[in-house]
């Protein structure tokens, strides 16, 4: 999921994007808050984007396969 949330606790980072995932048959999940994104870029592609990136990073830190 990825949202842009101006009037909650979090406002400070309102660009958040988060996934649950399998990852060597363990669900896990990653959480990345943003404070701001460049003018003139795409926040939700470039949070998800980011979160691909991230999942992937993960697999190879913790030598585990992202199951479908």
């Amino acid at each position: 999921m990825a949202a842009y949330l101006p009037n909650t606790p979090f406002a400070d980072q309102p660009y958040q994007v988060s996934a649950k995932f399998r990852c060597g048959g363990k669900e896990r999940l990653i959480d990345i808050y943003l404070a701001q994104i460049a003018k003139g870029r795409d926040a939700m592609k470039d949070l998800i984007a980011l979160m691909r990136i991230a999942q992937k990073r993960y697999g190879e830190v913790y030598n585990c396969t992202r199951d479908a």
